[in-house]
């Protein structure tokens, strides 16, 4: 009988685990010894049976039982080594990092089948769960690189600092800033960066100690010999044993640049005040300055007799006093002086200036201008403010009335609760509804020939709601324009004209 024996193949060198190196092979020279103790064995057993039964000669069948029993224990003995080969080759490719199915082979299957389907089992989900981990690695490698992109696309510097105020991590807006690498910046501690002046020092210090968020302070910053503004912003995170070391997070953005703009933006609206100033100072002189001159052309006639002459001269002390308070009114208005808790009898200034445009511009237009007015009412406000208000307003009435048949302007006043309502109404073209919120807009007009300024009713609007009224134009008012001018009433004790 002949003994299985398999070998390594030509060229492969079996290495220390018994296997050889390459493709795995099955040396069974091992084997031959028990396969040859079975085959004893089974012969011994047989010449047992024989001298039991007393037959000196070896049957046949004996013998073909043992030749049958030694094949079937040397192709089991065969089919377990084949069946640990595969299970050796596929541990092998585990190692290597493959987990595809074993290859048993089909005469091992009856012995070690159930063994190796477990073996798929787990191979397959090794690789289900490698699987997994290789994507979760994949997500997590790229939400790293989006918050990379996020933090480096920030418009401002940032810097990431731990609880020792060094810094941990920053971006390339905040490298550009102070001038460093993000290597030389990590590691740096926030008061050798943050060159800022002592009010600075003291705020971030005092946020460090006592965790409170920042937003939006703007420093003086200085880096290396230039002088930047900055916004600051910072805020913390809540620190825990197991956290990381980031303790807070600053954000600075570089205002220079617009800190320099609104300076020249400061500038220019200081000259833009500044010409409109004059222009309204010419604008609310014209109309006192045409009265002056009207009267002083009758003096020089000399025609008047000693009261006219006297009347004249007082007419012309009224509107050189107008001018000067006038003056006064506007410069207070312009440098935003305090509200001074001024009040006059609206009734009494509304005749005083009614007289004084009839006399000018009335009988210049030929517009007849009429006071509906009794009595005493009080308001808030200072003569001079609130007699600029009217006479811009009635002048304007006067000039849209005139050259239509029969022109007049109105000027009435009612108490309504609070408030007291001054109307002044003329028959003239009206105001169209589309244009009615324009006409208090600065150097806003629609006189043509360049007669108008656009400031009469711009700073009338301004003086009116500085002391706390309004100045609208009534829309829905057919047959001419209205104008009502709203003012607050004063106390009765506090009403005398100041």
């Amino acid at each position: 009988m002949g003994i299985m024996h398999l070998a390594a193949g030509p060229g492969e060198q079996p290495d220390g685990r018994g296997s050889t190196s390459g493709a795995p092979a099955l040396r069974l020279t091992g084997l031959a010894p028990v396969i040859a103790a079975a085959a004893g064995a089974t012969a011994a057993g047989a010449i047992a049976i024989q001298a039991a039964l007393g037959d000196p000669a070896l049957s046949p069948v004996v013998l073909a039982a043992v030749a049958v029993l030694v094949l079937a224990l040397s192709f089991t003995v065969y089919a377990y080594a084949r069946g640990m080969a595969a299970f050796r080759e596929a541990v092998h490719r585990v190692g290597d990092g493959s987990l595809s199915r074993m290859r048993l082979p089909p005469a091992s299957r009856p012995l070690m089948g159930e063994l190796a389907d477990e073996f798929d089992t787990l191979a397959r989900h090794l690789s289900t769960l490698f699987g997994e981990m290789e994507q979760a690695q994949l997500s997590i490698i790229t939400e790293r690189n989006r918050h990379e992109a996020i933090l480096q696309g920030l418009p401002g510097a940032l810097l990431v600092v731990d609880d020792d105020l060094r810094v941990t991590l920053s971006n390339q807006k905040a490298e550009q800033l102070f001038g460093l690498p993000g290597d030389a910046l990590e590691g740096a501690g926030v008061f050798d960066l943050l060159r800022v002046d002592t009010a600075g020092r003291d705020l971030i210090r005092d946020a460090f100690l006592n965790e409170e968020q920042v937003t939006n302070r703007v420093l003086p910053l200085t880096v290396g010999e230039r002088l930047h503004h900055v916004s600051l912003n910072m805020t913390f995170f809540s620190l825990s044993p197991r956290q990381a070391q980031a303790c807070a997070a600053i954000i600075l953005q570089d205002i220079t640049d617009w800190k320099r703009l609104e300076d020249m933006t400061r500038q220019a609206e200081k000259l833009v005040a500044m010409g409109q100033l004059a222009a309204g100072v010419a604008h609310e002189l014209n109309t006192p300055l045409g009265t002056i001159l009207g009267y002083a052309r009758l003096l020089d006639e000399g025609k008047a007799d000693a009261s006219r002459r006297a009347e004249y001269a007082g007419a012309i002390q009224q509107e050189a006093k107008r001018c000067a308070r006038i003056v006064d009114q506007l410069l207070a208005y312009a440098r935003r002086d305090a509200c001074h808790a001024e009040t006059c009898d609206v009734n009494a200034l509304i005749r005083e200036t009614v007289e004084a445009v009839s006399q000018c511009q009335g009988e210049r237009h030929c517009v007849r201008v009429e006071a509906d007015v009794e009595g005493f009412l009080p308001v808030r406000g200072a003569q001079g403010q609130i007699d600029i208000v009217l006479v811009n307003v009635m002048v304007n009435a006067v000039q849209a009335a005139a050259g239509r048949p029969e022109p007049w302007v109105r000027v009435s006043s009612r108490a309504d609760g609070e408030r007291a309502t001054v109307s002044i109404t003329d028959n003239g073209p009206g105001v169209p509804r589309e244009i009615c919120g324009k006409i208090f807009d600065p150097f806003f007009t629609t006189k043509a020939g360049g007669t108008g300024t656009g400031l009469g009713l711009a700073i009338s609007h301004s003086l009116v709601t500085r002391i706390g009224g309004s100045i609208r134009c009534d829309p829905d008012w057919r047959d001419g324009a209205r104008f009502e001018i709203v003012l607050p009433l004063a106390t009765p004790e506090g009403a005398e004209c100041r």
